[in-house]
Parts: structure tokens; sequence; C-alpha cells
């Protein structure tokens, strides 16, 4: 399958007759619309090129041929769409076309329609007749879509089967020892190439660091020979009371038997020594099979957040995205939570046009919650707030510890600086929901143009280890939204909500 920023070839062998002028024209104008050239400009093009056509049948009957068969080429690529009409009749040149009663029509001419035209002499062949013109799109739509269905074609039929094959036995789970981390780098290069968004997994040494720092905790697949066959980490950053549950991968010959579920349940058993209150985890948003896995695990979708990650974030062979979706903008996240410990009451305060949705987010993960959409303003001040910035994903992120009457104004200036001055693609806002003022802040934010992402499980630090946030986001770039894919009937009540799905 070529590479979405490849090219398109195709050809078409017609006798060079008038009646044939309709093939010639849906044939033309098929191959125009897949270079992704629409209204005016794709009318102008068709008609150009059936006169260049009829141009060339003129002058072969002028030069006392009988018609002949024409054969009519076009290649779509990063740059150009162009057209080759090879005649095998009298050899045809400049020279010809610019006699005079034979000049080359003014709307085929270069700088019009068309940026270029030239002659190819095939010498027995024929002589061939060239138009190029410029395309306004790097990648070619239809071969990114259709490598995308190829991709989770390939992804669903290794991925798919959770449960062991008869050679997972074969397979041995381990912890990390030092000098893993070039074959952890090489793993995400093989399925990543270059566009992994934590840059860190492309260093050995940071691999390494980080493992021994206990901000990440790797999780190692490999066979009894001692091949290093899969990574899935358990990841702390702030080696704060909860763990995000990622950077899985394994290598593209040894999919297909389960082993992802071992290293998950080693990963889980990780969180549980470290006393975690629970692990999360971000299943992509551009295929089933990762939400299907977290599903399979006992996990609880929690959030919908849009945009998430860079366009250019992509599997190489492995995981791609919903053919139906648009490979050009940003891909989202689901949010998943798996609880280690029993989690006690909450009184939650959401606007009331998320009850519902909150509600049954903490039904379905056994925590037992008060909504309540009354609340209260706070105290006069605009509580503890804090920024950050994902430079390499383009993500922002402002947290409220506690809120205020003066918060709505704090929030609005980070957003402002946000999008105006860090250039953030998306950027989320975690409020605390047990604050009495929660509801009423997230609803003046909604009615700014946030929108609800859902539940941040246990992201606020508290002297107790952690308590949930209700996270809005504001959406600053393109996202591929129509390409969202939903596992579940929690997946498909955020996206009913957030998206306006049915």
């Amino acid at each position: 399958m070529p590479d979405p920023s490849d090219h398109l070839h195709f050809r078409l062998e017609i006798p060079g007759l008038p009646e044939m002028e309709p093939m010639l024209r849906e044939f033309a104008s098929r191959a125009i619309t897949l270079a992704d050239v629409e209204g005016s400009r794709h009318d102008a093009l068709l008609d150009a090129l059936i006169s260049a056509v009829n141009l060339v049948e003129r002058e072969i009957m002028e030069g006392g041929d009988d018609p002949v068969d024409l054969s009519i080429g076009v290649t779509i690529d990063a740059a150009a769409i162009e057209f080759a009409i090879l005649e095998r009749g009298v050899p045809l040149g400049d020279d010809d076309l610019e006699a005079p009663g034979h000049a080359i029509p003014e709307q085929i001419r270069p700088a019009r329609v068309f940026d270029r035209l030239w002659w190819v002499q095939r010498g027995p062949e024929g002589s061939e007749l060239h138009l190029r013109a410029h395309r306004d799109h790097a990648a070619i739509h239809v071969l990114e879509t259709a490598q995308a269905r190829l991709d989770r074609d390939a992804a669903e039929a290794d991925h798919a089967e959770t449960d062991p094959s008869e050679s997972t036995v074969e397979y041995r789970i381990r912890d990390y020892h030092p000098g893993d981390g070039l074959e952890v780098a090489r793993r995400i290069y093989e399925s990543y190439g270059h566009s992994y968004p934590n840059p860190d997994l492309y260093y050995p040494d940071r691999v390494d660091a980080l493992n021994e720092q206990g901000r990440i905790k790797s999780i190692i697949c490999e066979t009894h020979d001692g091949d290093f066959v899969g990574h899935y980490a358990l990841e702390r950053p702030d080696l704060g009371p909860i763990g995000e549950a990622g950077q899985a991968v394994i290598d593209h010959a040894h999919r297909g038997h389960g082993l992802m579920r071992p290293m998950r349940a080693a990963v889980e058993s990780a969180g549980d020594a470290l006393g975690l209150l629970g692990i999360w985890s971000q299943p992509t948003a551009r295929h089933p099979f990762s939400q299907k896995m977290n599903l399979g695990f006992g996990s609880t979708a929690s959030a919908l957040c849009l945009g998430t990650t860079p366009a250019e974030t992509s599997l190489r062979g492995g995981v791609g995205g919903d053919a139906g979706g648009d490979a050009r903008s940003r891909h989202s996240c689901f949010l998943y939570w798996h609880p280690l410990r029993e989690e006690t009451p909450i009184t939650a305060f959401v606007p009331e046009a998320t009850a519902d949705l909150i509600r049954n987010l903490y039904e379905a993960r056994g925590r037992t919650a008060t909504i309540d959409t009354d609340g209260e303003d706070g105290s006069p001040d605009a509580g503890e707030l804090h920024v950050r910035f994902d430079a390499a994903r383009g993500v922002g992120r402002i947290e409220l510890d506690r809120i205020g009457t003066a918060s709505i104004d704090a929030v609005r200036s980070a957003l402002l600086v946000m999008e105006n001055a860090a250039h953030a693609a998306v950027v989320f806002i975690d409020l605390p929901i047990d604050d009495p003022g929660c509801g009423r802040l997230a609803t003046r934010l909604l009615d700014d143009g946030c929108r609800l992402a859902g539940i941040g499980p246990r992201f606020r630090r508290t002297v107790e280890g952690g308590e949930d946030v209700l996270r809005l986001q504001r959406i600053l770039a393109p996202v591929d939204e129509a390409g969202i894919v939903v596992e579940g009937d929690l997946g498909r009540e955020l996206a009913s909500l957030i998206l306006g799905r049915d």
C-alpha cells in the first residue's frame, strides 16, 4: 500500500472518436476528484482537459491520419495532478500546435488552468502531451483513508483476540532490567516511527533513568529465549497516588497471543504494591481495540478528551484510524479508570445538563455519589489555580484546587494565555468536583464555549491522596470528531453528550 503522501496512477485506452467523450469525461472527473480538487477549479480542469484531447485529435486528423487510439494517463502526487495524452498517429510537437490556425486554446495554456504544458516524444509509441496543475493538499485523502482502513483491519486481526493462544505459554512477563531501554526504543519506533508523542521513549538512557526514579514502572514481555517482545508501563511522572497504564507495544511478529492481558495484570500488581488508589488509561478513540481491551480488564469509561493527540501520531503497520475520519485533524482519547482501593462516598457539584451522565459514570465505577446541581459561589477570591503546557502535544492544563467567586476571571485569563501565547491546540480545565462552587463555575465556562470531557478520577492531589475533578475542555484546533470510534454503553453516553451523537 503506498504511503498517503505517495501517488496514484491511472490510464484509460479509448478510440479517438467523439462518441468516446462521455467516457473520457467521467474518467477525468473522477481522477480530479481523487486529487481533492473541488468546485469551480474541478470543472475548469475537466473542461480544459477535454479541450486538450480535442486539440490532439484535430491535429492528428489534419496531419492526414484516420482516428487513432488515445491513451489518457493521470498521475496524482503530493504536489500536482498531471495528465498525459498519448497519440499514436503523426508525430506532433510544439511547432505544430503553435502554427497559424492551430494555436493552443487559451484555457489550457500555462498560468491559466494548468501550470505547465509540454510535449514528450515517445518514438514509435507516438507523441505525448502533458498537462500539470498544482494541488493544495500534500497528502492524498483517498490513500490516507484506505491506509487507515487497512491498518485498522490489520490491527483488529492481530489484537482483537485477547485470550491466550497455544503459543502464549512460550512467553514470560518480567520487570524492567537496566539496559532494556534500547529495546523499548526499538519497539516504539517499529510501531510508531518517529511520531510517538512522548520523546523520552526514544532515548534508552532516559528510559533507564525514569525506571530508576520510579516515574515509570516498565513491564517487559519476552520469549523463553530472551528475545524482547513487548513493553507496558505504569507511569507516575509526579510520583503521585495514581498511575497511568500506557506505553504498550508488542512486536508485530508476536501479536495475536493475548500478551497484553498478562502485561496489564503485571502493571496492576505493580500499582497495588505501590499502594496506589487506582490506575487510569487513555485508549485511543481512533479504533475500538484498546477500548475493548480496557473494558475486558474491568476498567470503566470516565471521560472523552478531544484533540489529545497530534494528527501526525500514527502506528506503522499496527493500529490505524477509522476510514471515515480525517487524518489531518487531531485525534482523541477516552479516559478509563480502574480503582485499586475501595472509594469513599462523594458529593459531586455539577451543572444540571451533566448530572445524569456524571451519576452514571459514578455508578458504573462503583463509587457512591450524591449529585448536587445547586452548590454555591464560594469565597470572594480566585481560589488556587495552576497552569501547565505540554509543548510536544500542544495540550494545556488549568487546574483549580479551590473555587472562589473570582475563579471565572482567572480561568478566562489563563485560557487567553494558552490560546494566544502558547498556541495550545486543546486546553483541559480540571475543577474540584467536590467543591460547592464547581457546578456554577462549570456552567459559566460551558456558556463561554468550553465543553464537558467527564470525570478525571482522583486527579487532584489532596492530603488524603487524591480526589476527582470535573474535566472541561476548550478546543482550539481542528479535531477529527467524525472519526471517533466508540465502544461500550458509557462511551456512547459520553459521545452523545459531548459530540451530540444519537
